[in-house]
């Protein structure tokens, strides 16, 4: 657009005349409109004293990482609250008191532990297994002791007295850690063994002197000893 020149005159003028330093009345009330929007949005322009700086990326990020640190600490805390021992009154115990349980409930895994072992190995020559308890701080039962009853006996024949005997032997000593009495029903067991082996070494070779009426009654004779000792000693390893 522009303004045509009025006639006469000595000069004309166009709109793309106008400029920053124009001096025109147009111009002037133009630029005092603006002033105000290009000093607001002029990146060089002060800041007020009370405007708080946007908060960055990283800083978000680690406040809500801290935020769920601090929750994450206090779940874990609750669960260990949790699952500390408690009384039977279900107050917590105190540092000895927890010491105690944590003894009781060790000695009565390797009680378990020990008794199985006896029970495994004996097969059908070993009972069932009973415990001696103790109550602990917590109020539970633990095992503090325990037996396995195992039958140490004559078989008809020294053949099978002789695998009642290793039965029994392994049986006694099966746990890593056996007792004084599980080394005494071994010892008993092993002497048996050897009564037996000497039985059976005398009806092999001992009956080649012997008539054949002597050897029906020698061959008879374990079985009805066995039957006239009772047959049975309950010891427990």
């Amino acid at each position: 657009m522009s303004i045509s020149s009025v006639a006469g005159g000595s000069s004309s003028y166009g709109f793309s005349m106008h400029g920053a330093n124009c001096q025109c009345p147009a111009c002037q009330a133009l630029r005092s409109q603006a002033a105000p929007v290009s000093s607001a949005s002029d990146p060089s322009s002060p800041q007020t004293a009370n405007a708080a700086p946007p908060a960055s990326a990283g800083d978000k990020a680690g406040n809500d990482a801290s935020s769920q640190n601090g929750s994450g600490n206090a779940q874990s805390s609750q669960q260990i609250n949790a699952a500390a021992p408690k009384g039977p009154d279900g107050k917590p115990l105190n540092d000895a008191q927890q010491k105690e349980v944590e003894d009781l409930r060790s000695r009565d895994v390797d009680v378990r532990r020990h008794e199985a072992a006896h029970q495994a190995a004996g097969g059908a020559l070993a009972g069932a297994a009973s415990f001696t308890y103790q109550q602990g701080p917590d109020g539970k039962q633990y095992a503090i002791g325990g037996e396995v009853p195992i039958r140490l006996s004559q078989g008809s024949t020294p053949q099978e007295t002789i695998q009642n005997a290793q039965t029994v032997r392994a049986a006694a000593l099966a746990p890593s850690d056996p007792s004084g009495q599980d080394r005494a029903v071994a010892a008993e067991a092993s002497q048996m063994e050897q009564q037996a082996r000497a039985q059976q070494f005398q009806q092999q070779h001992g009956n080649q002197n012997l008539s054949p009426l002597q050897k029906m009654q020698q061959a008879a004779a374990p079985a009805g000893s066995a039957q006239a000792k009772g047959g049975n000693i309950d010891t427990y390893a």
